[in-house]
């Protein structure tokens, strides 16, 4: 795996970037995850991480670009 392997880096085609994958509640604070089945990049809310932490991986491999914090 390479940091600029875009490939290794795609998100979902069913994932929203606003949205959380699982529950598809609208969050400005949603965790950007890797779902193990699929190998690709999700959103998650916190509540759905927690619920189902066996099916994603937190990839803290690659700095994402976020709203910054005040």
């Amino acid at each position: 795996m390479k940091y600029n392997d875009e490939a290794w880096y795609q998100f979902h085609e069913n994932d929203v970037t606003d949205k959380c994958f699982l529950c598809k509640e609208k969050s400005e604070d949603l965790l950007v995850v890797r779902h193990i089945k699929s190998m690709k990049m999700v959103h998650l809310c916190c509540y759905c991480m927690a619920e189902y932490p066996a099916d994603y991986l937190l990839d803290n491999t690659r700095p994402w670009p976020g709203r910054k914090k005040d």
